[in-house]
């Protein structure tokens, strides 16, 4: 299995040129382009989540009992005071964090259900959907960040298998295979439960057309987005 820091790096690195080369191809702002590779990054730690004491785990739980605390806190605003919308922030991000992340590794198995294609997809919807009804952003660069996160998961899955195999001594792991799953058929329970959030989610997303439009509306060159102009202006030098 690759380490945190060799997820982390190669997602990265993976998510900045993609997210050069959507920026160009479709001509979006810098802070889209910012967005783009920080989801991808995160989706090449997200199936770790179910490792108990792992980065990404805490990161995201931390994360999600600060959104929860802040949906409390917005729509209670007029209900109660400035110090019971605090306590009661408090309280939800606590709740949050521990008994349930605890709760949720009751029944977790780290290369499990979320070690899985259909992990990805929930985590891609799920990305869809709450940067389209909690970000505010429109349907297409909604489903940016969903293909972001369904990569950087991918790339995830792919470097630990790969890493299931040793080249030096030219074997395979027993680890091999673990990883990049359609499901986990070991615990159909999990990945029912899987499946399942991802319809969930899906039913939440915003439509997915903007998207494809937005790519079939890119007049971007693709020589031009590769090829330095200066390389051209040589070519044509050396010809004339």
């Amino acid at each position: 299995m690759a380490d945190f820091n060799t997820h982390i790096l190669v997602a990265a690195g993976a998510a900045s040129i993609a997210a050069t080369v959507t920026a160009k191809l479709l001509d979006l702002p810098a802070e889209l382009a910012i967005l783009l590779t920080v989801c991808g990054s995160i989706g090449g730690v997200a199936p770790d989540i179910d490792l108990k004491y792992s980065w990404p785990s805490k990161i995201l739980f931390s994360v999600l009992g600060t959104v929860v605390a802040l949906i409390m806190v917005f729509t209670h605003l007029a209900e109660y005071t400035v110090t019971e919308l605090i306590l009661g922030a408090i309280g939800f991000f606590l709740l949050v964090r521990f008994p349930i992340w605890a709760l949720f590794h009751q029944f977790t198995v780290h290369r499990g259900a979320l070690h899985s294609i259909a992990a990805c997809f929930m985590f891609a919807t799920a990305t869809a959907a709450a940067s389209n009804h909690f970000l505010s952003l429109t349907p297409a660069n909604s489903w940016l960040l969903a293909c972001f996160m369904f990569g950087g998961c991918i790339i995830h899955l792919l470097l630990d298998e790969l890493y299931s195999v040793d080249f030096m001594g030219a074997r395979i792991k027993r680890s091999f295979g673990s990883a990049l799953k359609l499901i986990d058929s070991q615990r159909i329970l999990a990945s029912c439960i899987v499946l399942f959030t991802s319809l969930v989610m899906w039913i939440w997303t915003p439509p997915i057309e903007p998207l494809i439009e937005l790519f079939k509306q890119s007049d971007a060159n693709w020589h031009d987005l590769f090829v330095p102009e200066w390389v051209v202006l040589g070519r044509d030098d050396a010809n004339s």
